[in-house]
């Protein structure tokens, strides 16, 4: 499996997708019998992790066997939330074990509707990236009454990503993303953005702060006004008015057009990729992607 690390350097620009572990209890051949349209169309994709009670489990296996059944590189999203240190340790050595390269390093958020209160060891995603960057160096946690600081052995090699998000105040967003840089991140995927113009004074204010990691966009393909409006209740974000006019006036015609020449825009910028979350709709990215 490969780095999207190495990936970013044999090629301009990338395209990827995230995919959604389909809910417990549903036949998991619903999702992989799709996937093999994408094959040779995507640069590599990312399996999300579905929040505490969310009932959605899946993420290892699914990471694993979507590079062994069609070859597409894969990214397993992890979260601290709910998890010991030692469990982080324990749980990154099962990657680990099945040559799982690349880990979107997250906090993690309470399932959707809940007011749960925090449950874990880490707060902040950046100590969750410290610890991944240490099993990279081969320090691995201290055995009580046993170990000083930290036990010696063999070196992971995990490509470490993290989360971005240009919808914060930006200054905040600043102080978070040195902390995870600080700490060992190597990628940024955005959140979702809705504009060209968004990512790119997203990624200015990155550069003019001295954070150089390379950022890819994360995009939503948005088919109808209806959509746009849950997709800002839900992830509480704000969808630009360009696109909610146009979508009104257009629906979906209009939002695949828009998105098309959204990818042309960061590509001609410069940007080293679009992040495509496609909540699992294969043959509309496979159609985005033809526009492309």
């Amino acid at each position: 499996m490969k780095k999207i690390t190495e990936i970013l350097k044999e090629k301009k620009f990338t395209i990827s997708v995230e995919i959604v572990p389909p809910r417990n209890g549903t036949d998991p051949n619903e999702l992989f019998g799709k996937l093999h349209k994408i094959r040779n169309r995507v640069d590599f994709l990312s399996v999300t992790k579905g929040a505490g009670g969310s009932l959605r489990g899946g993420t290892l296996p699914i990471s694993y066997l979507v590079k062994e059944k069609y070859g597409i590189n894969t990214i397993a999203h992890f979260v601290c939330r709910e998890r010991t240190k030692e469990e982080i340790e324990n749980e990154l050595c099962d990657l680990n074990y099945l040559n799982i390269k690349n880990i979107l390093a997250l906090r993690g958020d309470p399932p959707a509707m809940s007011n749960e209160e925090w449950r874990g060891e880490y707060k902040y995603a950046y100590l969750l990236v410290k610890q991944i960057a240490e099993m990279n160096k081969g320090r691995y946690l201290p055995r009580k009454g046993q170990d000083e600081n930290f036990r010696e052995g063999m070196k992971t090699d995990f490509c470490i990503i993290v989360a971005g998000h240009p919808e914060d105040p930006i200054e905040e967003e600043i102080k978070h993303m040195k902390c995870k840089a600080d700490a060992g991140a190597e990628v940024i995927i955005t959140q979702m953005v809705f504009s060209f113009e968004e990512y790119k004074k997203y990624a200015e204010s990155l550069k003019k702060n001295g954070i150089k990691l390379p950022a890819l966009a994360g995009i939503r393909p948005l088919t109808s006004l209806q959509q746009a409006e849950s997709t800002e209740k839900f992830f509480g974000l704000k969808v630009c008015n360009e696109l909610k006019k146009g979508l009104a006036k257009g629906g979906r015609d209009f939002g695949m057009k828009y998105c098309a020449e959204m990818i042309r825009k960061l590509r001609n910028y410069g940007a080293l990729g679009a992040h495509l979350f496609i909540l699992n709709e294969i043959d509309l990215t496979l159609e985005l992607l033809d526009m492309v």
